[in-house]
């Protein structure tokens, strides 16, 4: 019984506190994969990034992308995003996408394949008896989408922003 309290307090502790530039992402939080998963694991856990050298010797930068499947602005970013991890995968960025509200109008996995998306999508929709909002919507304190947040190979957050601005996300990740 003590675990179970100490598991659901360190949840609502992650689940409601926010955190913001300059803070390091808590251990342990990652999301369920919903698209484009090329493991055998059933979550991706941002720890894996963690002073990860990519095989051209560059650290890990890490780009997350919150979103909403209905939203037309994350509709325009989500190619964009794809484009500059084209662009700059060998130099260490990872992108991962964070999304939400399935289903009007696309699933996970067309939001992935319909946008041409190759890296990884998570889900981050919570139940909506458990509130609606998910973990990763409530730990940011995203107020709105699209949200970008950049970490740095420390796990570190050096950028976190509401709304897209390429020329913000190109400076924190170059």
């Amino acid at each position: 019984m003590k675990n179970n309290l100490l598991v659901i307090s360190l949840l609502l502790s992650i689940c409601y506190g926010q955190i913001g530039v300059g803070d390091t992402i808590p251990s342990g939080f990652g999301l369920p994969w919903c698209a484009n998963n090329s493991t055998d694991n059933d979550s991706l856990f941002l720890d894996d990034y963690n002073g990860a050298i990519n095989e051209y010797g560059s650290y890990s930068v890490i780009w997350l992308m919150t979103f909403t499947s209905w939203w037309p602005f994350c509709e325009t970013e989500a190619p964009i995003t794809q484009e500059i991890l084209d662009i700059y995968a060998d130099s260490g960025l990872v992108v991962i996408g964070m999304g939400s509200q399935w289903g009007s109008p696309y699933t996970c996995e067309t939001w992935a394949s319909e946008l041409g998306l190759s890296y990884p999508i998570l889900d981050d929709e919570n139940d909506p008896e458990e509130g609606g909002d998910g973990i990763a919507w409530n730990l940011f304190g995203t107020e709105a989408i699209p949200h970008d947040i950049i970490i740095n190979h420390e796990m570190e957050i050096i950028y976190s922003q509401m709304g897209y601005n390429e020329y913000a996300v190109m400076n924190a990740i170059t």
